[in-house]
This record gives C-alpha cells, sequence and structure tokens, in this order.
C-alpha cells in the first residue's frame, strides 16, 4: 500500500511490564490520514507502506518515540495488515459518481464481459449514516446478462468489475443510478446510498478471438439493438457504453470480404450518429460535434449528422456553424420541419449574441475620433494620457469557478475548499458566487419549451504555490447549507501564474 491507500489492520501496543496502552482490532484507516495522531501515525504509516496482506510485524519504539509525555516509556507495537482496499470508479462516464471498494479480494483474474450471465448478492444497502435503507429487500441474489440493463446502473458498473467471490461495497451519489425495483429500491432518493455487493458466480461466454467475421458482425448487430432500447429506455449512459462496444466489435474490418466491409462501413457511420444522440442527451455537445464530424467527413450530405452537428454547435454557442448546417440542410431537404423550425431560434440567438457584444465593441472604438468627412486639417489636442491596466501579478492565477443551480427564495452559491483564500473548507468562509444572466436557449426542433439554464461564477485569486487545489461547491440559504456529495473538483494551478483558469463543474451528488 502506499500514500491515500485504505486498510483493514490490527494494532496493540504495549509499554514495559506488559502494560496495555492500545489495542484497536480490524479497524479501516487511509494511510497518510493522520487519523492515529501524528507520532504513532507517522510509525504506522512507515510500517504499512513495507507490508503484504495477512502480515503480522512487531515494531520496537524508544521512550517518547511515540505517545510522547504519556509515560509509557518503551512501547513494542504489534501491527497487523488484514486487508489492502481497492477503489476504483465505475460510474459509466468515469465521473466519480459510483465507486466501488473492495474489502474482500476475489478469486483468479477474470471478470464478466459484454453478454456474459451473471449471479451477484446484495447484501445491504444503507444511508450515509450507515443505517438500512427502509424497504430493502435484501439479502438477495440477482441473475442478469451483463451490459444489458437488466439492472440499475450501480449494479451495472460494478459487476463487471469484480472477480468471483469478491465482497465490495459500491457507494452512488447519484439516486436515480441507484434505483431497482427488484430490491425495493424503485423510488429511493437520498443524497448517498452504499451497497454491499459480493460476486456469486458468472458464466464465460464465447470468446471474441474464436469469432469468425461473420459472427463479429452479427454481434455487433445484436449490441446495436440492445443499446437502442437503452436509449429508447432512456438509460442513455448505458446506452453509449453499448453503442461503444459496437465499434469495438468489429474494430478493423479491412481483412473482411468486400460486402462484409461495405455493410461495416455503414454500421459504423449509424453508431456515430448514435453516440452524437447520446452525447447530446447527456449535454456533452462537444463529443456529439467529433461524431458528426466523422460520419461527415465520408458522407458531407447525411441529413442527421448536419441536423445533430447544428444542435451541437447551438449547444456550444457557435451559432453561426449552426445556421450553416441547418441551412445547408434545408437546401438537401426543403421539407425538414425539424431544421426548419430549430433555424429562427438560431439565429434569434445569434443576434443577442451579437448585441451583448456590441458595447464591448464600442469601447474598442472609443477614442478613435470622429472623421472629418470634410478634409479639414485640425489642430492636433494632446491625447490624455491613460493611466495603465495592472498587470497581474505572475506568481498568482485567476480561477474562474463556475457551476449550474436553479435557487430557491433567498439561496446563493458559494464555493470552498482548502485554501486559506477557499475558507480552508469552512462553508461559512466559502467564496460567495455571482448568478449570472440566463442565456437565451430556444427549443429544439420539437417544439418543446425551452430548458432553463442558472449559471452562478465566481473569480479568487490564488497562489501558484499551491499546485493541485481541490474544491467543492455549497448552496447556502435559510434552510441551512448543502455541499456536495461524492469525489471533490480537482483544478491544477502549477506553471500558470500571471493566467487566468476557468473551471465549469456540474453539481457532484443530491441536493442541488
Amino acid at each position: 500500500p502506499s500514500k491515500g491507500s485504505e486498510v483493514s489492520m490490527s494494532l496493540k501496543a504495549t509499554a514495559e511490564g506488559d502494560i496495555l496502552v492500545e489495542d484497536r482490532y480490524e479497524i479501516d484507516y487511509v494511510i497518510g490520514s493522520a487519523d492515529l495522531g501524528e507520532d504513532l501515525g507517522r510509525v504506522i504509516d512507515k510500517a504499512l507502506k513495507e507490508m503484504s496482506k495477512d502480515e503480522v510485524c512487531s515494531l520496537k519504539c524508544t521512550k517518547d518515540y511515540v505517545y510522547k509525555g504519556k509515560g509509557h516509556g518503551a512501547v513494542n507495537i504489534e501491527l497487523t495488515l488484514h486487508e489492502i482496499y481497492n477503489t476504483s470508479d465505475v460510474s459509466m462516464l468515469k465521473d466519480g459518481t459510483v465507486m466501488k471498494k473492495t474489502v474482500k479480494d476475489g478469486e483468479g483474474h477474470d471478470r464478466p464481459e459484454d453478454g456474459f450471465d451473471v449471479v451477484l448478492r446484495v447484501n445491504t444497502a444503507t444511508d450515509a449514516s450507515g443505517a438500512a435503507i427502509p424497504g430493502f429487500s435484501g439479502p438477495k441474489e440477482l441473475s442478469f446478462r451483463c451490459c444489458e440493463g437488466d439492472v440499475c446502473d450501480v449494479i451495472e458498473g460494478a459487476s463487471r468489475d469484480m472477480k468471483r467471490g469478491e465482497h465490495c461495497l459500491v457507494t452512488c451519489v447519484v439516486p436515480w443510478k441507484v434505483q431497482e425495483p427488484k430490491l425495493g429500491l424503485g423510488e429511493v432518493d437520498l443524497p448517498k446510498v452504499v451497497l454491499g455487493l459480493e460476486m456469486i458466480s458468472f458464466s464465460k461466454g464465447k470468446e471474441m478471438w474464436s469469432r469468425t467475421n461473420e459472427d463479429k458482425v452479427e454481434l455487433a448487430l445484436d449490441r446495436k439493438d440492445c443499446a437502442a432500447k437503452l436509449f429508447k429506455n432512456k438509460r442513455f449512459e448505458m446506452a453509449l457504453d453499448k453503442y461503444k462496444k459496437v465499434v469495438e466489435t468489429i474494430g478493423s474490418h479491412d481483412q473482411f470480404h468486400d460486402e462484409l466491409k461495405k455493410g461495416c462501413a455503414e454500421l459504423k457511420r449509424t453508431v456515430e450518429l448514435n453516440k452524437a444522440a447520446c452525447y447530446l442527451q447527456l449535454n456533452d455537445p462537444t463529443s456529439a460535434l467529433a461524431s458528426c464530424n466523422i460520419v461527415l467527413r465520408e458522407d458531407r450530405n447525411n441529413l442527421k449528422a448536419l441536423f445533430r452537428r447544428a444542435k451541437a454547435h447551438h449547444a456550444r454557442m457557435e451559432h453561426t456553424e449552426a445556421a450553416g448546417d441547418l441551412e445547408r440542410l434545408i437546401e438537401l431537404e426543403p421539407g425538414n420541419d425539424e431544421a426548419k423550425k430549430l433555424l429562427p431560434h438560431v439565429k434569434r440567438a445569434q443576434k443577442i449574441a451579437d448585441k451583448a457584444s456590441k458595447n464591448t465593441f464600442a469601447k474598442m472604438c472609443e477614442g478613435f475620433g470622429s472623421i472629418d468627412f470634410e478634409h479639414k486639417k485640425k489642430k492636433e489636442e494632446p491625447k490624455p494620457v491613460e493611466p495603465e491596466e495592472p498587470k497581474q501579478n505572475p506568481n498568482t492565477v485567476m480561477v474562474s469557478f463556475k457551476i449550474e443551480h436553479k435557487p430557491e427564495e433567498g439561496e446563493t452559491v458559494h464555493v470552498v475548499g482548502g485554501a486559506d483564500e477557499l475558507g480552508k473548507w469552512d462553508a461559512t468562509k466559502s467564496v460567495a458566487m455571482t448568478k449570472l444572466p440566463m442565456p437565451f436557449i430556444p427549443p429544439t426542433g420539437s417544439g418543446k419549451p425551452p430548458v432553463e439554464h442558472h449559471y452562478w461564477e465566481g473569480v479568487v485569486e490564488l497562489p501558484q504555490e499551491l499546485g493541485r487545489i481541490e474544491y467543492q461547491y455549497v448552496i447556502r440559504g435559510p434552510k441551512g447549507d448543502r455541499q456536495e456529495e461524492g469525489s471533490r473538483h480537482k483544478c491544477d494551478l502549477s506553471g500558470m501564474g500571471g493566467s487566468r483558469v476557468r473551471c465549469s463543474d456540474s453539481w457532484r451528488g443530491a441536493g442541488a
């Protein structure tokens, strides 16, 4: 184990004369956390880093090397390392919303893959305080086919990262991802849920290397159909994951015969279009744009690619490019109602953006003076000396924090972190953010009302010597403070002195 690793250990400390000083059995401990105190923690940390699982060691410490000032004299510590926990991100998007901690390692190296039949037992379901969730019907065994959406996202993601016989704790901070009717958790709405899982068994499917080219294409088509069902059921993260597996299945098809090769090329185009649709639903227009561009490089007149790229440009506030794609689409298909409905909204958004930049342009033109249309020479007046703009400190970074939150009456959004300038994790000293004017984002071609966006921004000057910083957002209001759950946001300031860094984030966990 190394610094930051979580372990299960026991320690027994005895002083001269076999006097018991401290006895702790099977406690969970994070190396480097200083939970055991500065002196004892230093000794335990150093020893644990050199130990293996199930190893027992004896540490002999001279007087006052540990338990300083307690009068114990020389102390002997017996230390046992029971388990080294492995923590991994098992969320579909790797966004830290579903984290798995292995508490008992499994057998071998195999893990379930797409299409494997899995038997998994859910032993516990608790909230953040460790209390059992009302309605939980477990312990219960679940039998399902991996990666086909038979169970909730939390179990799908965790199961594909488990070995036979493995026990783990899975923490989820997004309520809908853990809603599973088979466990009595169909309507759970808690900011944090912890499931205790045990992998009973899984059947190994047919190896990819043993499949013929025809078999691979057939499997790819089956996976595409499954992804389409997941998308229809609004399981967008799983649908995207499945579409990616379609591409992996057929991989490079250069060695396929011509007819099969042609079918694979068409399948890949369809999959890229469907990936773009998933990215748009997941509010990732940049990735959607990339998928559309792959299709348009080979088929510049693909109607779906043009429309979805227009929506991606529009979401990125690139209204001119969006209008260009829509006009091209209408030229190719004059009866396309969706494009006709979206185009006026795009043009209106561009006008609003142009109007917003008008003041900036006007300021740029100040001082140019009036144009003498009569070509008369005028005596030059001395130009006023304008004060120089203050230069930013080369050792600090202007960090812009931005997040979306729809406030209730009296609520404000703050940012808090470990740095002094961010309140040192004290919510009462957090930095207040400013609510930005709501941007105009019109409905898409479906005619649905526009989605409201409520953005907050705060700018803080931080020393670059802080290096990698961690921070979270806090909602403060009459009902009290609500802070993000899950993993902290991170930003690296190293080498960024004298510049500006923008952090655009999404709320992690429930309560926003």
